[in-house]
């Protein structure tokens, strides 16, 4: 009974705490990643992929999983495979949440860890690959491509 009486006090900090992750992941992608993606994960058509309403798509497969990490912007990152982790998680929930597969389960640490070790050499035409094949599945993700491909 005298636990029930902290519980209130557990509750709040591991909302802090939940805060202050995604402020982190946050000031994180503003450092990392944003200068490339922008702010509004929109990218530059063409030149860098955005991410905003679409890199949830990845997450329908496991090598489409497996290439957000191996990406050379963050298999290269100078961040910890913490950060990393922090960031890729938020990011898909924050900019991507409806392109998510109903069965998301959230980056490891050391998930990326290993993954980060696989760099991609070829990003563009493995993305394309990865996308084209998840698309079969994804209706949403076919008729995106569809539209980007006139």
């Amino acid at each position: 009974m005298a636990a029930l009486k902290y519980l209130p006090l557990i509750l709040l900090l591991s909302g802090v705490a939940a805060l202050a992750d995604d402020h982190r992941a946050r000031v994180n992608y503003q450092i990392h990643c944003q200068g490339c993606h922008l702010p509004d994960a929109s990218g530059f058509p063409g030149k860098v992929p955005r991410m905003n309403d679409f890199v949830g798509y990845f997450l329908h497969s496991r090598e489409g999983r497996e290439f957000l990490v191996r990406v050379p912007g963050v298999s290269a990152s100078r961040m910890s495979d913490e950060d990393i982790t922090e960031v890729m998680n938020w990011l898909v929930k924050t900019y991507s949440a409806d392109q998510l597969p109903s069965t998301f389960e959230p980056f490891t640490v050391s998930e990326v860890a290993v993954l980060r070790e696989q760099r991609e050499n070829d990003p563009e035409r493995t993305r394309m690959r990865i996308l084209r094949t998840i698309a079969a599945d994804v209706p949403e993700l076919a008729a995106e491509l569809a539209q980007t491909d006139q």
